[in-house]
């Protein structure tokens, strides 16, 4: 894998971010409602794939991206000032669960790391309820809505069970579900991923579907049009 991802409008150096832009990133980016929110924070930022790509939606949205892992954080740094968003960026080392931020957000997004487990796990509710992957989305939660501004949104992309489990257990308990993407990686290949927006206003929810894949393995027309204004080569 080459340590730089190319997109249209930047580059992403990933050499030594743990995780790699991926379908995931991608999806979470393009469907993002960036709207004309003036602020934003990006939680487990990784090489900043997802801040720049919002950045490059919202022409006026300042985004702090906060990423633990130094080497990761120090990539993410450096492909916001090689950017041409860079003035509208800041990259912080630390970590979101102990960081003290200083103001409300307009949209909090993120592509959380905390599932990447085991699939038989995911797919046993009873294993996965007791599993600490359940604790720290609730701290994620506690955390996203200290910060969340009156007006604003959050955004997430989750396997489709542990999304499914977060309901059950209600995680988010003040916050309300606007919008749901069923992610499939086949017509035959159901429900892999979730993108879902949270807010505290109770709206009627949208409800989309997307496939990603055809069954010869090339990408769907819907797939491609979503991430056209992304993807540097054809897909």
């Amino acid at each position: 894998m080459s340590s730089i991802f190319k997109f249209k409008q930047f580059d992403v150096l990933q050499r030594d971010s743990v995780l790699k832009v991926g379908t995931d990133s991608m999806l979470l980016g393009s469907l993002i409602d960036p709207g004309e929110y003036e602020t934003g924070l990006d939680l487990g930022a990784g090489s900043g794939v997802l801040s720049l790509m919002v950045a490059q939606r919202n022409k006026d949205i300042h985004i702090d991206a906060i990423e633990n892992h130094t080497l990761t954080f120090k990539e993410c740094d450096f492909n916001f000032k090689s950017s041409s968003f860079a003035t509208r960026l800041n990259a912080i080392h630390d970590d979101y669960f102990e960081f003290v931020f200083n103001k409300k957000y307009d949209l909090i997004f993120s592509n959380p790391p905390f599932y990447m487990e085991d699939e038989s796990m995911m797919k046993d509710s009873n294993r996965l309820a007791k599993h600490g992957t359940i604790e720290q989305f609730r701290q994620l939660g506690n955390r996203a809505c200290k910060q969340l501004s009156k007006k604003g949104s959050l955004w997430f992309v989750l396997p489709h069970d542990l999304y499914l489990k977060l309901v059950e257990i209600n995680v988010f308990k003040s916050l309300y579900i606007n919008y749901i993407c069923y992610i499939h990686s086949k017509e035959r290949k159901l429900n892999s991923r979730v993108i879902v927006s949270y807010s505290f206003h109770k709206k009627v929810i949208i409800e989309n579907e997307l496939v990603l894949r055809n069954s010869d393995n090339t990408y769907t027309s819907e797939y491609i049009k979503l991430t056209k204004d992304f993807h540097y080569n054809k897909l």
